[in-house]
């Protein structure tokens, strides 16, 4: 068994360089890890800048060999930059399947386009953000995070011209946070009503509802950008901390009472999950965030209209802010740990399994 897991994005799509991709510790390593550690060797693959070829280790589990191909920068979006040397590397390894992290990058894309499908080779998908493209139906297993995903995959819709998923081919698949780094810190003081965290890009996240805030509550934001200057000059009421080392993260989500994810486009952010680790009730729009992302009991879903009100309330409200925290930390840690994905890897090695009997 040689299970092949492949970033769909190159590593620089996210802003992060080649030399401190293989230092972060998330889901993607944590999963072929588990892997490795349940017996079945496993790597990790993506694209970048530079090739590199180096072992992750974290914790307790085993080390993960890591290989970064050179992209093929041929396009303006950089999810949409591919590699040939990954593709070339993946016509000679001799992988049981691959998991391709992410439904619509130009590395996935391209190698299950001009790779698996024409060889045969089985091949896994892990959701993330965009939840359909027409390979979909050619995956033997298809790993997705909330019900939203999953309705829409198994239902036909309005868009009746799209293969319908069998159910028995969805597996969910939970967050996974670090919860012994992100955590409740009591001597980090909260200097922030509200703390919200994402890349300052144009035309991709929704912050004004961030502006509107800043005239009542004291505001502060994780990340930098393009645009970080051009927000920085024109809303001065809010603090803008840039970009922050991922290790330090939680003692910045630490400094709010409130963490609020104002997307209008995401179905499960990580930064709800560590938020709420941290113990900072997460909020978001009820319309673009369902409740099996931030159930009532450790969090709030607003309305587009009155999220100012709702916020403020809750805010107002000690004592349900209080039980919120405590609900979201221990919520995190029951299902959002950095094992989680566990469950999710057993479910994909049985349906493997299946296919290989049949096949």
């Amino acid at each position: 068994m040689n299970i092949i897991f492949v970033q769909s994005y190159p590593v620089y799509h996210d802003l992060t360089e080649e030399k401190d991709f293989p230092d972060l510790a998330n889901r993607d390593k944590w999963m072929p890890a588990l892997c490795i550690q349940k017996g079945y060797p496993s790597s990790l693959w993506a694209a970048g800048n530079v090739p590199l070829e180096t072992e992750w280790q974290y914790d307790d589990l085993p080390s993960l060999p890591v290989r970064i191909f050179e992209a093929d920068k041929n396009s303006s979006k950089s999810r949409e930059h591919t590699s040939r040397e990954l593709c070339e590397a993946a016509k000679k390894e001799a992988a049981s399947f691959f998991v391709i992290k992410g439904a619509d990058g130009g590395v996935g894309l391209q190698l299950i386009r001009e790779v698996l499908i024409p060889n045969n080779i089985p091949f896994a998908v892990i959701l993330d953000g965009i939840w359909y493209h027409p390979f979909l139906k050619h995956a033997f297993a298809i790993l997705y995070e909330t019900e939203g995903q999953k309705k829409q995959l198994s239902t036909r819709g309005l868009r009746f011209w799209r293969p319908v998923i069998d159910e028995e081919k969805l597996i969910h698949l939970e967050k996974s946070v670090d919860t012994r780094h992100f955590s409740p810190d009591s001597g980090i003081k909260k200097e922030f009503d509200v703390i919200a965290m994402g890349r300052l890009l144009p035309n991709n996240k929704n912050y004004d509802a961030l502006f509107r805030l800043s005239h009542h509550l004291k505001i502060g934001v994780i990340g930098g950008g393009p645009m970080y200057e051009t927000f920085k000059n024109n809303y001065p009421k809010i603090t803008w901390f840039g970009t922050i080392p991922h290790h330090e993260v939680p003692d910045y989500l630490n400094k709010g009472r409130l963490f609020f994810h104002t997307g209008l486009g995401d179905h499960f952010p990580c930064v709800i999950a560590e938020a709420s680790s941290c113990g900072i009730p997460p909020v978001a729009f009820k319309k673009v965030i369902h409740e099996d992302v931030i159930p009532e009991e450790i969090g709030l879903r607003v309305s587009k209209k009155g999220f100012a009100t709702e916020i403020q309330a809750l805010l107002s409200d000690e004592i349900r802010l209080k039980a919120l925290s405590k609900n979201a930390r221990k919520y995190a840690q029951e299902r959002w740990n950095h094992t989680s994905s566990s469950r999710a890897l057993r479910d994909m090695m049985l349906l493997f399994r299946a296919l290989k009997k049949t096949s």
